[in-house]
């Protein structure tokens, strides 16, 4: 899948879009959020995410200047920049111009439309996927002129990066009845010191951290239906104590199952952010 990441001053939108959007079904893997531009440049540095969605008006580093620094950083390693969708409040041309000069391909005005960003991360996706296959294709070329074959850097990273996907498919599917970072590697034939290092580098999430955002996932999408009570949540997400599951549920959101439904409701059918 390809890697994304949220950069949104506002707690409760960050949230939101962190926890709200299809991520697999638009094929993007998540791998973080940050409140600001500067907090971004670290968490893109270690992630290397294929797609960023970011607000423009934040503060310290806005997100025109986050994006300028992430073009500047990837032309001086030869490396494509990310996709960027800009979420702004403001309608100016002044910052739809400037975005377009970065190289911006998404620009979107708050609140945001559910099916409006959808649209707009199929549209990076489909951009990253033909890009990534011109460049597999000029690689082809290239390698059939070489005599001695790939000297194996161009598939430097891809085993691990296997590994990782592999990983991450494995708590999907059973982060209900839970799995161990130690029952991952063995299932994949890896030491669970390896699994650590290269999942907390391809992704910005330590393993349990990853299982414990897939879990919170899921139950924010079973928040929106008021006839599952809390309890039966907890239970269906993997956790046998619905207390804990609250616990876990505000360190990870900053409110309470509760809390997070009630505004989920208030929304109501709407299908904004803003």
């Amino acid at each position: 899948m390809l890697k994304i990441i949220v950069v949104e001053d506002e707690p409760a939108v960050r949230k939101e879009l962190s926890l709200l959007t299809p991520w697999e079904e638009l094929g993007f893997l998540f791998c973080g959020e940050a409140g600001d531009g500067e907090e971004a440049l670290v968490l893109a540095e270690r992630v290397k995410p294929d797609a960023v969605i970011t607000d423009i008006r934040m503060p310290g580093m806005d997100g025109l200047t986050f994006i300028e620094e992430l073009v500047s950083r990837a032309g001086a390693d030869g490396s494509p920049p990310p996709e960027c969708i800009v979420l702004s409040g403001f309608s100016e041309f002044e910052y739809a111009r400037q975005a377009l000069r970065l190289g911006v391909g998404e620009y979107l005005l708050k609140p945001v439309d559910d099916k409006d960003l959808s649209v707009a991360l199929s549209r990076a996706r489909d951009r990253i996927l033909e890009r990534q296959a011109r460049e597999a294709a000029a690689k082809s070329v290239f390698n059939e002129f070489q005599e001695s074959g790939s000297d194996g850097s161009s598939t430097a990273g891809r085993p691990s990066e296997s590994h990782v996907s592999r990983a991450v498919r494995l708590i999907r599917e059973r982060f209900i009845s839970g799995i161990t970072i130690d029952e991952a590697a063995a299932e994949l034939g890896i030491s669970s010191g390896h699994l650590s290092r290269i999942f907390k580098q391809e992704t910005g999430y330590t393993f349990v951290d990853y299982l414990m955002y897939v879990r919170v996932k899921r139950a924010v999408e079973l928040l929106r239906d008021p006839s599952v009570k809390v309890y039966e949540i907890a239970d269906l997400v993997g956790y046998a104590d619905s207390r804990y599951f609250a616990q876990v549920f505000r360190k990870v959101t900053g409110s309470t199952p509760s809390e997070f439904r009630e505004a989920l409701l208030r929304e109501g059918s709407s299908s904004v952010r803003g």
